[in-house]
């Protein structure tokens, strides 16, 4: 676990995601459970922030997420806990309220939960559901630290979730851009022409 706020992978990440999300004019929101606020702590470390970041929701508790990410009794009642469709619901709801480009959610196991899920998931300490909701389409990914250190898990649990956050706005950048194909297609025609014998 890196020591300092925030860590240094933590800040060339967000660094990066600041650089892009203000070229392109978008924004992101987050939701947030096992990391208790720490991927919104380190997207505002950045100076500028407030142009690109949206805000976020801390879901800790089931009580919350009735109140704040749009759950019903009946969601509750039906909880098992953190999974993938729990990570995407989380996200495309926060896109839903705030209007962000892109919306991220994670939701897993820092530690020890075996007072509040089954125990075929108590195994899973140290696994992290993500969900992002972009432009283009929603993704999910389940990442796991090895380690059963709280502290330690709540900050991989907030790295690498912006590590994929960065991940698929790159892809959207690079996917904005003319392919390197198209760019040399028109010239290599050119040179062709010029080459055609004279009649």
């Amino acid at each position: 676990m890196e020591s300092g706020f925030p860590p240094n992978r933590a800040h060339e990440i967000v660094h990066k995601i600041s650089q892009l999300l203000e070229k392109r004019n978008e924004t992101i929101a987050v939701s947030e459970a096992a990391c208790g606020g720490l991927m919104s702590s380190y997207l505002v470390s950045v100076p500028g922030a407030s142009s690109w970041f949206h805000g976020g929701t801390t879901v800790y508790s089931l009580k919350s997420r009735l109140k704040l990410s749009g759950w019903s009794e009946e969601d509750i009642q039906n909880y098992t806990g953190p999974s993938v469709e729990v990570a995407l619901r989380l996200a495309r709801n926060l896109k839903f309220e705030l209007g962000a480009t892109y919306t991220l959610s994670e939701t897993g196991f820092a530690s020890d939960s075996s007072r509040f899920v089954p125990k075929s998931k108590t195994q899973s300490v140290g696994t992290v559901y993500l969900g992002l909701s972009g432009p283009s389409r929603d993704l999910s990914e389940v990442f796991n630290s090895g380690s059963t250190n709280r502290c330690h898990n709540m900050q991989e649990f907030a790295i690498h979730g912006l590590e994929f956050l960065l991940k698929e706005i790159e892809h959207v950048d690079r996917a904005s851009q003319p392919s390197s194909s198209e760019e040399e297609f028109e010239p290599e025609l050119v040179s062709k022409k010029q080459k055609l014998p004279k009649k």
